[in-house]
């Protein structure tokens, strides 16, 4: 049974070098009041770091339709890489069961020196996967990545599209029982754009737990039946009859 649990999850990047022990005072003025990023705080007796996330608490459970909605700097990709295990919290606990696949940086593990089916081999180990339940997908996920006799080429002979065209197609071919999802994906042409708007539309409805890191409240107004909101790495839940327009 899929269910994210968060309690108490903070995380703190800790900052290096001269200005993070203060040795620089810089002057913002009134321009920069307004916080950008994570509060910066005390670590320690001379260390200082930048709390990215601050004691979020998470009950995620099946059917659930998670938006996370913030600014710039508010900590949103963040959380999406703590609950995909990518960043592990500084205090709390987290504790996740189900399948999860997380459709941000795209690129991680990409190794430009193999082929685009090799890739595919590696991204699916990755995802966990086992080699024979990859190579099952192995003919689907390139033809649905459209790049022809370019598979069995070395990666590094790609434009950034056609690796994007490649790691999406691999990614979004096994359904997942989680979905973690940034919406920056860019995926170049209109044509293979199309393709993707339906494949996510095919995990959004399939995937047990669905959550996305957001900044559109438009967007999330249409299919979100859970909003919280982050503001300097801390989150505040959006009663769903208050958030629809």
């Amino acid at each position: 049974m899929a269910h994210v649990i968060a309690k108490d999850v903070s995380l703190v990047y800790p900052m290096v070098g001269s200005h993070a022990r203060g040795r620089h005072k810089i002057n913002v003025g009134a321009g920069g009041a307004a916080q950008v990023g994570g509060k910066i705080i005390q670590v320690g007796k001379r260390g200082r770091g930048v709390q990215a996330l601050n004691n979020i608490n998470l009950d995620i459970k099946p059917g659930a339709r998670l938006g996370i909605l913030g600014s710039n700097g508010a900590g949103k990709s963040t959380l999406l890489r703590v609950l995909g295990g990518i960043y592990r919290p500084s205090s709390g606990t987290l504790d996740v069961e189900g399948r999860m696949t997380g459709l941000f940086n795209l690129n991680l593990g990409v190794s430009k020196e193999s082929s685009g089916y090799e890739n595919i081999i590696l991204k699916g180990l990755m995802l966990g996967l086992s080699r024979e339940k990859i190579k099952e997908h192995a003919e689907e996920i390139a033809d649905f990545s459209e790049l022809g006799e370019y598979i069995n080429m070395p990666v590094h002979t790609y434009s950034s599209g056609m690796v994007m065209r490649l790691m999406f197609s691999t990614a979004t071919s096994f359904k997942p029982e989680i979905l973690l999802l940034d919406e920056w994906i860019a995926t170049g042409d209109r044509h293979f754009r199309d393709k993707v708007d339906q494949r996510l539309d095919d995990l959004l409805n399939s995937a047990l737990i669905v959550i996305i890191a957001s900044h559109n409240r438009n967007r999330m107004a249409k299919w979100a039946n859970t909003v919280i909101e982050l503001d300097s790495g801390t989150g505040v839940q959006i009663p769903i009859e208050d958030f629809v327009p």
